[in-house]
C-alpha cells in the first residue's frame, strides 16, 4: 500500500498543474492571487475590473506566480478605451522569469495595440524584444478595444495565437510558430504603456491559466561564494535548493559549522566557530545539493580568503616560455614571495615598447588569488599547456588572453590595473639558455629562486627536460632553496658538490654560494681542471652583497660543456677596506656532459 502511494505522489508531481483564475470578483488584487509590481498604478474599479489609473506617461505592470508553460492555455480579456498607437498600447506576459521588468526578462508576452493595430505574440530575452507571430493588422484599430486573446503551447515549444473581438462569437486563429528559447515560467503579468492623458483607458478581466510546470531536469548551479568577516560564508545558488543532507566542508580548522537556508531558498549562510585568518587559503567544498525537483549538483570545490593589498616586494617573475614548441602554447608566471593572500583582479602583464612606453598587455581575469609562496602561470590554452608539460594536478594555470612574446628578446612588466605601480619588470634574452640548449624553441627559462636579482642573467636557467622543459604553475625544476644551510658556519660553500649539466632538472646547476659578516667584498671565482688550468672563469672583481649566490652551469670559456671529471673550483674574496682576504678550493665532480 506504501509502494502504491508513493507512485501516485511521484507521477503527480511530474505532472504537476499551474493554474489559476482571476476575475477580480474579491474586489482587490493583493490576495487570491497575490499580484505585485507598481500597485498605485492599478485599481479593481466597480465593476470588478482591474483598470490602470497612472497620472502620468508611463509603463506600468503587475505580475502574479505562475509556472504553466507545458501543454498551457492563456487567456485574457483587455479593454482600451482609446486608439492604440505606439504609445498607447498593452502587453500580457503568459510567461516570464521576473516580476519586475525594469532591467527586462526572459519570457513571452502578447500584445495588445501598438503602430499596426493587431494581436501579436512576442519573445523576449532580456530587453531585445521578438515578434514571432504577426497578428493580422487593424484587428484592433477600433474604439474602444474589446478583446480577447487565447494562446495555448504544447510541450515541445509550439505556440498557437487566438484572438475574439467583442463582436465576434468565435476564436480567430492569428497565427502559430515554434519557439523554445525559453522553457520554463515564474510569474505572469499585465503590463499597459500609456501617454499623460490615457492613463485611466485599460481594463484587464477574465484571466484564466491552465497547464504544467516544466519538467526540470538541471541541476541547481553554485554561482558565488562570499566572505562575511569575521566567521561566515554566504553561497548563492541559481535556484531554490534543498539542504537536508548537504556536505559543507573547508581545509582548515575552523570548528563545528552551522548551516541557515534564506527564506527564497537560494542562499546559504555558514556559521564557523572560529574566526578566519590572513595568509590562508580556504578551499570549501559541497555536496549533496539538490533543488526542489531532486536533481543533485555534482560536488564542488570554491576557494576564498582575506585579501591583502600587494606592495612592491610582493609579485616576481618566475618562468617565462617565450618561444613555444609546436604542441604547445606560450606563458608566463609569477610567484608570490609574500606571506599575504593577495587578489590580482585586473593586474597586468605586458612588454615595453621600444620608446620605452607600455604596451596594452593581458589583464589577469576575475577573482584570481595568489597565495603565499605560491605560482600563477598565464597562458591562452591551459589545459593543452598542462598537458603537454606534465602538470600536476594543484599546477595553478590561469587562461588569458595573450599577444605572442618576442623570440630573441623583450621586457615583461607585471603592474596593476592602472598601470602606475610595477612590481617585477625583466627584460630576457634567449642567450641566457644553457649552452646545451641548441634551439630555444620550446625551453623556458626558470627562475633559480624567486627571491634572486629579477634582472641577472645568473638568476635564471632553461628548464629541465623531465616536464617537456617547462613547469607552468608548479615548482621550478631548477631551483635553490637559499635557506637549506646555517650561515653561520660557512663563508663560502658550493651545491651540490657534484652536479650533471645535462639540462635534465636534476642537479644541472653548481651554485657558489657565499655569507659575509661585513660589506664590500669582492670576489675572483675560476674553475681549475686536475693539472691547474683555467676551464671556466665565474667571476671576475665581483663585488658580493651580504649573502648571496652565483652559478656555473659547466660551460667552459671555449662555451662548450666541460668534460666529467674532478675540477676544483678556487675562490679569492678580499675586502679592500680592511684588507681581509680568503682563498679557497673546493672540489667539485662533473658527472656528465655534452663535449
Amino acid at each position: 500500500m506504501k509502494i502504491r502511494v508513493l507512485i501516485i505522489f511521484v507521477f503527480l508531481c511530474l505532472h504537476a498543474k499551474a493554474q489559476f483564475t482571476e476575475n477580480f470578483s474579491d474586489g482587490n488584487f493583493t490576495e487570491n492571487p497575490v499580484w505585485t509590481g507598481e500597485t498605485q498604478n492599478f485599481i479593481v474599479n466597480t465593476s470588478n475590473q482591474l483598470q490602470s489609473c497612472a497620472t502620468s506617461a508611463s509603463t506600468s505592470w503587475l505580475f502574479t506566480s505562475s509556472e504553466a508553460i507545458n501543454d498551457a492555455v492563456w487567456e485574457c480579456k483587455i479593454m482600451i478605451n482609446y486608439t492604440t498607437s505606439s504609445s498607447n498600447y498593452s502587453s500580457v506576459y503568459i510567461i516570464s522569469d521576473v516580476s519586475d521588468l525594469t532591467n527586462g526578462c526572459n519570457g513571452y508576452f502578447v500584445q495588445i495595440g501598438g503602430t499596426n493595430d493587431e494581436v501579436s505574440l512576442f519573445l523576449q530575452q532580456g530587453t531585445t524584444k521578438t515578434k514571432i507571430i504577426d497578428g493580422t493588422d487593424k484587428r484592433v484599430d477600433g474604439k474602444p478595444v474589446d478583446v480577447i486573446f487565447r494562446v495555448e503551447r504544447d510541450s515541445v515549444g509550439n505556440f498557437t495565437l487566438y484572438s475574439k473581438l467583442s463582436s465576434e462569437t468565435e476564436f480567430f486563429k492569428e497565427g502559430t510558430v515554434n519557439n523554445d528559447k525559453v522553457t520554463t515560467s515564474k510569474y505572469f503579468g499585465l503590463v499597459y504603456v500609456n501617454t499623460s492623458t490615457t492613463g485611466s483607458y485599460y481594463s484587464f478581466d477574465d484571466i484564466n491559466v491552465s497547464g504544467n510546470k516544466a519538467n526540470d531536469r538541471t541541476p541547481p548551479v553554485w554561482k558565488s561564494l562570499s566572505m562575511l568577516i569575521p566567521d561566515k560564508l554566504a553561497l548563492t545558488f541559481s535556484e531554490e535548493i534543498d539542504i537536508t543532507n548537504a556536505n559543507f566542508s573547508v581545509n582548515a580548522e575552523l570548528g563545528n559549522v552551522s548551516a541557515y537556508l534564506s527564506e527564497d531558498k537560494t542562499e546559504v549562510i555558514l556559521d564557523f566557530e572560529s574566526s578566519f585568518q590572513k595568509g590562508t587559503v580556504y578551499s570549501l567544498s559541497v555536496d549533496n545539493i539538490y533543488d526542489l525537483s531532486g536533481n543533485w549538483m555534482k560536488a564542488e570545490t570554491k576557494k576564498i580568503a582575506i585579501t591583502e593589498n600587494a606592495v612592491i616586494g610582493d609579485l616576481y617573475w618566475n618562468e617565462i616560455m617565450f618561444e613555444n614548441p609546436e604542441s604547445s602554447y606560450e606563458y608566463v608566471e609569477i610567484i608570490n614571495t609574500s606571506e599575504k593572500v593577495i587578489d590580482i583582479t585586473d593586474f597586468v602583464f605586458t612588454t615595453r615598447k621600444s620608446d620605452g612606453s607600455l604596451n596594452t598587455g593581458q589583464k589577469i581575469p576575475k577573482n584570481v588569488m595568489i597565495a603565499p609562496n605560491e605560482c600563477i602561470a598565464f597562458t591562452e590554452n591551459p589545459e593543452i599547456v598542462r598537458s603537454y608539460h606534465l602538470c600536476p594536478e594543484n599546477a595553478c594555470i590561469v587562461e588569458t588572453e595573450w599577444t605572442n612574446l618576442n623570440n630573441e628578446t623583450a621586457t615583461l612588466v607585471l603592474t596593476n590595473p592602472t598601470k602606475d605601480t610595477i612590481y617585477d619588470e625583466l627584460t630576457y634574452n634567449s642567450n641566457w639558455h644553457h649552452p646545451m640548449i641548441k634551439n630555444p624553441k620550446g625551453v623556458a627559462l626558470e627562475k633559480i629562486n624567486p627571491l634572486l636579482e629579477t634582472q641577472n642573467s645568473d638568476s635564471w636557467h632553461s628548464a629541465g627536460s623531465d616536464n617537456n622543459y617547462g613547469t607552468p604553475g608548479f615548482k621550478n625544476s631548477q631551483f635553490l632553496d637559499l635557506s637549506s644551510l646555517n650561515l653561520a658556519e660557512k663563508q663560502v660553500w658550493i651545491e651540490p658538490e657534484a652536479f650533471s649539466p645535462d639540462n635534465d632538472g636534476n642537479d644541472d646547476i653548481c651554485f657558489i654560494r657565499y655569507h659575509n659578516n661585513l660589506n664590500g667584498y669582492i670576489a675572483n671565482i675560476q674553475v681549475l681542471n686536475p693539472v691547474g688550468e683555467k676551464v671556466f672563469q665565474v667571476a671576475n672583481n665581483k663585488l658580493l652583497s651580504t649573502d648571496g649566490v652565483i652559478m656555473w652551469d659547466g660551460r667552459t670559456d671555449k662555451g662548450k660543456i666541460a668534460n666529467p671529471g674532478i675540477y676544483v673550483v678556487y675562490i679569492e674574496i678580499f675586502n679592500p677596506l680592511n684588507g681581509s682576504k680568503k682563498i679557497s678550493k673546493l672540489p667539485l665532480v662533473l658527472t656528465s656532459g655534452i663535449f
